[in-house]
């Protein structure tokens, strides 16, 4: 079973493609992993934590199934930062 890595630490960027000041995809994940009440709590946090500190995932595939539906079902996410998020997992 390959696994991929998954690298969130980049900066949201706006629609002319500055960086937002003070964002980061990583965290905004990390964000969401730790306050959602569905899913796996203990791999959803462990995700979180490494997330929040800016380092890689290495996710199976499975796993990398998981979190891409996470993101694309997320509710509470504007299009413009789970486009980028998404984009950073193909």
């Amino acid at each position: 079973m390959t696994s991929k890595k998954i690298n969130l630490n980049k900066p949201i960027t706006d629609l002319d493609g500055n960086a937002i000041p003070d964002s980061n995809l990583g965290k905004l994940v990390a964000q969401m992993l730790s306050t959602t009440n569905k899913g796996d709590a203990l791999k959803y946090m462990a995700w979180a934590i490494k997330l929040h500190n800016g380092e890689e995932l290495e996710l199976d595939p499975t796993d990398f199934e998981t979190l891409k539906s996470f993101i694309k079902d997320h509710e509470q996410l504007t299009v413009l930062s789970k486009a980028q998020m998404l984009n950073c997992l193909n």
